[in-house]
């Protein structure tokens, strides 16, 4: 499959409606592109989604991502800047709190805090690659939706649904 610029929107709402289960879906996709780009055999895209759940490991994981595209940005002239260290950083948020949901009112606010930083870790890297791909030489690299993003989008949708239902049913004791 041919690289492709994902709307921002997109991304942003596939982390929020899954309540940031894309997120590691998106390290593996974008690194599976990257891989592409690079011709690079070692880049593993399933383990390096799957990795990110490794604490420390991850960490490192999704700097080398972010790293990777900051070459990959500095190699066509970019003049768009990327850090991976802030990027780690915000990862490393989504991570914390992710394996954490409850309907106490404390957890519902640290689930939003992770929600708002895997989906910014998220759009902040999409952005990077997005001109990436504008700028990089070659055919042109267009911006589109495909069907299974329509797909993906109806079944987060659905499970942000049943997430909400069960927040609000939950019975108090």
């Amino acid at each position: 499959m041919p690289p492709r610029r994902r709307p921002l929107w997109l991304v942003a709402a596939l982390c929020v409606l899954s309540t940031g289960v894309y997120v590691p879906l998106w390290f593996g996709l974008s690194w599976a592109e990257l891989r592409r780009e690079t011709a690079n055999e070692r880049m593993q895209p399933a383990w390096h989604a799957l990795s990110i759940f490794v604490p420390g490991y991850g960490s490192w994981q999704v700097y080398q991502h972010f790293a990777t595209i900051a070459v990959a940005l500095d190699r066509v002239g970019s003049t768009l800047k990327i850090d991976a260290l802030s990027a780690t950083i915000g990862a490393l948020l989504w991570y914390l709190t992710w394996f954490h949901y409850s309907a106490e009112p404390i957890f519902a606010l640290l689930n939003a805090g992770e929600l708002l930083a895997g989906t910014a870790v998220v759009v902040y890297g999409q952005r990077a690659l997005n001109e990436y791909w504008r700028a990089r030489p070659g055919p042109a690299v267009e911006e589109r939706m495909l069907e299974t993003d329509w797909v993906a989008i109806a079944a987060a949708a659905a499970f942000f649904v049943a997430i909400l239902f069960s927040y609000a049913s939950t019975p108090t004791n």
